[in-house]
């Protein structure tokens, strides 16, 4: 019989990796945002407990048939994980001197436009690069994942879910982009 952490608080959570989803539980110390639980060097992959791994897609709750396995612990390769829906975001505190940009962050499959707090008037481009290797794991608020489709724009794509928080592997991402006010979305406008 295992005991568990003390002060660690198992949170329901849902791995997109390239290759297929994890549904399970993540073991976080209470308090801790989730963004600097995964970027933390020296644990290179994510455990989870009472898992059910499903093939890719974006459907809640995933379709008949989409389920490959279950398990009661998986580890899952960070260097895999595009983003990870749960957890608990940094607090308002942390986010002193930042000011909320409204993103899109582009994978193969996938497509997620929310909020990430960027330091007040830096470029996206210099804030990434000290991103990439250090610290990938990034928080976004009020998330919308869309299905990329032939012929179609971003803001045309098919929504699968809106998230209140992803935390999205930024190395992985094909492209990320600021976006200005998207079809069907209430952000601010864009600087004149």
């Amino acid at each position: 019989m295992s005991v568990p952490a003390q002060n660690v608080v198992p949170t329901e959570a849902l791995a997109h990796t390239l290759d297929f989803r994890v549904q399970g539980l993540i073991h976080v110390r209470r308090g801790m945002p989730i963004s600097r639980f995964l970027n933390q060097r020296e644990r290179t992959y994510l455990p989870m407990t009472v898992c059910r791994v499903f093939r890719p897609g974006h459907e809640q709750p995933p379709a008949e048939g989409a389920l490959l396995y279950e398990t009661d612990f998986a580890a899952v390769p960070k260097s895999r994980l595009a983003f990870l829906v749960g957890g608990i975001a940094e607090p308002p505190g942390e986010r002193v001197g930042r000011e909320p940009r409204q993103v899109c962050v582009m994978y193969p499959g996938f497509v997620l436009t929310g909020t990430m707090f960027l330091p007040a008037r830096v470029r996206m481009s210099d804030h990434l690069s000290n991103l990439y290797g250090d610290k990938p794991f990034v928080e976004l608020a009020d998330v919308t994942v869309g299905v990329p489709r032939e012929g179609a724009r971003v803001e045309q794509f098919e929504v699968a879910s809106r998230q209140p928080l992803v935390t999205v592997n930024v190395a992985l991402a094909g492209a990320l982009f600021d976006v200005a006010e998207p079809v069907g979305r209430d952000f601010r406008s864009a600087p004149q």
